[in-house]
């Protein structure tokens, strides 16, 4: 155990002196604190080879302050990780790290090796800490243990700021006090109904909290603590064998921004007390990967309950301040715009983001959150050259079938007074640059055939929003390389 760091020997032959190689080797004449700078850069495997360079080397790695124990190493050093961070923790001087992060397959035996490596963080006032049972990387073994209780010695970790938890099982009881802690993520989790309120009672500085894919199999309960003033809350639940019974009950009475990403995947969403103006993203990109989530039929989604529970959510957020939507949930408000059922109404929302393609059945949902927004002021299209489609059968296009050329012009008697408030209008898009101005018009000029997907619609769109919005005061283009703004008055 105690050799899992020590550098192989090597059997070449040094001609050299020690006193010429010292007079070459400027690096390691350098001061302490300066060395430290270059070794905290490296990764752990090769940080520690640098045992080899010189004398001034040999014992530096016991003074890191950015340790990263991860499979790489394994590959590298062909050492295990169990073994080579017991041996780092009982040799490293450093009075502080900043960053300790260990991923490995856990079994039974390790957990109290894994936990003493917690208490180990506290003592050396870790800023950001990193803990992964169930390293995807090696798949050398199916085998793992998760079930992590923070050790009773830690009561207190005052000098933690960001948190990482993967597959490990909490208790709430014997997590410590985090008066610093910022960021939570927490991945693959069994979480109990209480569990979320103690963590945000004991961490009153925590502004960012992740979930992802926690509480596979049950309901998850995400109550925040009324004395937290967390700012951001990300539900991240991907596409796995979720239990068909599971919902989600989230309760933040003062939360101030909510995102759902990648998919809607639970059977019931929930929405309890919520913060007025709290800021809404849905950013559900792989719903148009799920079965029945981009079928549409002529009576509408073929798996109604995607639809469903999207819009119910959707509802939810009309005090929202900001909000945005990706093209799955655009062609969702579509097929309401359509059918004649668009009754959403927001009226607190001032800020409105559309990552869409332009594509054709998006225009009816973008008709629609125009005019459901009456006291918009800034509103950004992000476009998205890599949008996908629902698929529209054949019954459904033929039925509500629309000339996209003509669309603007046939909105323009049902909005009347919408977009009296709207004063900037940006449109983000992929491409590198702009055009030279020219004495084309401002929409011909950044929107051409070879510029961007949806140029056509792209056109339309912005005319239309000039003739109608009366105080429109600035018009913003981006791109990755270029910002352009255009002052209308």
């Amino acid at each position: 155990m105690g050799s899992a760091l020590k550098p192989q020997k090597s059997g070449r032959k040094i001609s050299e002196t020690g006193h010429e190689l010292n007079q070459k080797d400027f690096i390691s004449r350098l001061p302490e604190d300066i060395l430290l700078i270059i070794l905290n850069k490296l990764p752990m495997e090769d940080a520690v080879a640098t045992t080899l360079v010189s004398r001034t080397w040999r014992d530096l790695w016991k003074l890191a302050s950015i340790v990263d124990f991860s499979y790489r190493w394994v590959q590298v050093r062909r050492k295990e990780i169990h073994r080579s961070v017991n041996h780092f923790v009982r040799r490293h001087h450093g009075r502080n790290i900043k960053r300790f992060s260990v991923s490995l397959r856990c079994r039974k035996r390790m957990v109290p090796d894994v936990q003493s490596w917690v208490t180990f963080a506290a003592k050396k006032h870790v800023e950001e800490l990193y803990i992964n049972l169930s390293d995807r990387d090696d798949d050398r073994s199916k085998n793992m243990y998760s079930h992590l209780c923070f050790p009773v010695p830690v009561l207190s970790f005052s000098s933690l700021m960001k948190l990482t938890l993967k597959s490990v099982r909490l208790d709430v009881d014997s997590f410590p006090n985090c008066k610093s802690l910022q960021e939570l993520y927490l991945e693959n989790l069994e979480l109990p109904n209480d569990e979320i309120r103690g963590i945000t009672e004991k961490s009153p500085a925590l502004q960012v909290l992740r979930l992802v894919k926690c509480n596979m199999d049950q309901d998850l309960s995400v109550e925040i603590s009324p004395n937290s003033d967390l700012r951001k809350l990300i539900i991240d639940d991907e596409f796995m064998v979720f239990n068909k019974e599971n919902g989600i009950f989230i309760d933040a009475p003062k939360l101030r921004r909510i995102e759902f990403l990648p998919g809607i995947t639970r059977r019931r969403y929930k929405i309890g007390r919520m913060g007025f103006g709290t800021e809404a993203r849905f950013s559900l990109g792989m719903m148009f990967r799920k079965l029945g989530a981009c079928k549409a039929t002529s009576n509408g989604l073929l798996n109604s309950r995607c639809q469903l529970n999207f819009l119910n959510l959707l509802t939810k957020f009309r005090t929202a301040k900001v909000l945005e939507l990706c093209s799955w949930c655009i062609q969702i408000l579509s097929i309401l715009k359509v059918k004649q059922q668009d009754n959403l109404l927001f009226n607190a929302t001032t800020h409105l983001v559309l990552n869409t393609g332009l594509k054709i059945w998006e225009l009816p949902g973008i008709a629609l959150l125009l005019m459901a927004c009456p006291k918009l002021e800034n509103l950004v299209i992000v476009i998205n050259d890599q949008a996908e489609e629902l698929e529209f059968n054949g019954a459904f296009q033929r039925r509500y079938a629309f000339e996209p050329e003509f669309f603007w012009i046939d909105q323009e008697a049902s909005f009347t007074d919408c977009l009296q408030q709207l004063a900037v209008v940006e449109f983000r898009i992929s491409h590198d640059n702009f055009i030279e101005a020219t004495d084309e018009s401002i929409e011909e000029q950044f929107f051409y055939e070879d510029n961007i997907q949806g140029y056509s619609a792209g056109v339309e769109l912005l005319k239309f929003l000039r003739s109608k919005s009366i105080n429109l005061a600035k018009l913003i283009f981006t791109t990755k390389k270029q910002q352009c703004q255009i002052c209308l008055k």
